[in-house]
Formats: C-alpha cells, sequence, structure tokens
C-alpha cells in the first residue's frame, strides 16, 4: 500500500514538473508571459501616479473632471491586469493550447497598452496641471 502512495504521489509531480516544462518550452507562452512580465512591474508606477492626481484634485478643483477622468483609466487598467491575473489558466487539452494562447496574447496586449496609455495620460496632466500653480 505505501509503495502504491509514493508511485501516486512521484506520478503527480512528475506530471506536474512536465506540464511546467512543456509551458515553458512554448514560445507562445513565453510571448505571452514576456507581456505580462513587461508591465507588470509599471503597477507600482500607475498606482504612484494615481496617488499624485488624487492630490491634485484639492488644489484644481477647475480639473476635477479631468483628473477623476485619468483615475477612472487608471482603475481601469489596473482592473484588467488583475481580471487576465485571476482567468489566466492553461487548458488541460494540449490541443487547444496554442488558440487559447493566441487569445491570451491579445488580452494581455490590450491590457498592457491600457496600461501605458493611463500612465502617459496620467504623467500629461500632472504635468499640465503642475506648470499652472
Amino acid at each position: 500500500m505505501q509503495k502504491l502512495v509514493y508511485f501516486i504521489v512521484f506520478s503527480v509531480l512528475f506530471l506536474s514538473c512536465q506540464s511546467k516544462k512543456e509551458q515553458l518550452q512554448n514560445p507562445l507562452y513565453e510571448e505571452v508571459m514576456f507581456i505580462h512580465d513587461e508591465v507588470m512591474p509599471k503597477m507600482g508606477q500607475m498606482h504612484k501616479l494615481k496617488k499624485e492626481l488624487k492630490s491634485l484634485k484639492d488644489k484644481h478643483p477647475q480639473s476635477i473632471d479631468s483628473i477623476l477622468s485619468a483615475l477612472k483609466v487608471i482603475d481601469d487598467a489596473d482592473e484588467g491586469m488583475m481580471v487576465w491575473m485571476a482567468e489566466f489558466r492553461m487548458p488541460e487539452n494540449k490541443a487547444e493550447t496554442t488558440a487559447y494562447l493566441e487569445k491570451e496574447k491579445v488580452k494581455i496586449q490590450k491590457v498592457s497598452d491600457d496600461m501605458y496609455y493611463s500612465m502617459e495620460l496620467a504623467q500629461k496632466l500632472i504635468n499640465s496641471l503642475n506648470q499652472k500653480k
């Protein structure tokens, strides 16, 4: 009985490692992860810009609509990344892997574009408001 348990545990671990190895050897998987890994560290910068925009609300009440709009764009981009990460799951069926990764590549590229756009928008608004002092 104990040998059977060891065999099952070893088999599960072996298959799990094989699955990870296959993912790492899939160029499309690597492309998806590259896009994610490039933009994920920008979350901190995005949150810093959000905080800076919030601090400008009281100083520039005449620009509140622009500030709130930029904050919404940042929040939407942030939410996009969180949703993508929560939903990303490699399919069990290997035949579905390529189609799944192609869709995920489009999704994570949109997340990346949205994040960079939100940061650019926020930074331009901050710069503009800081010049009005």
